[in-house]
């Protein structure tokens, strides 16, 4: 089965490095679900406004914010439990996002 990854703030721009994650997880195997508030499509697929929206458990949230919206997010990302998080460049301006989660 493959494994289920997030892609939060998922582009259609095909320059960002959101969509270029979006391409490679596909190219990759895995079952990709883009998030972005304005919904729509990404790369063929539909784009989640929120991590709840999600049909499936995630195996991989990846943030692809800048910092004070990533903080945002944190509580979203949470309460759908992902066994990864990964955090992107640019979010050691928010070191609040680094803590220990229990």
């Amino acid at each position: 089965m493959p494994k289920a990854v997030a892609v939060v703030g998922a582009s259609s721009d095909r320059s960002k490095f959101s969509n270029k994650a979006v391409r490679a997880y596909l190219a990759q195997g895995w079952t990709v679900y883009p998030v972005n508030p304005k919904g729509g499509t990404i790369e063929g697929l539909k784009a989640y406004a929120t991590l709840a929206e999600i049909p499936a458990v995630l195996d991989r949230v990846t943030v692809y914010l800048p910092p004070a919206l990533a903080v945002r997010a944190l509580a979203d990302i949470a309460a759908v439990k992902p066994t990864e998080f990964f955090v992107n460049p640019g979010a050691e301006d928010a070191p609040e996002i680094f803590v220990t989660v229990d």
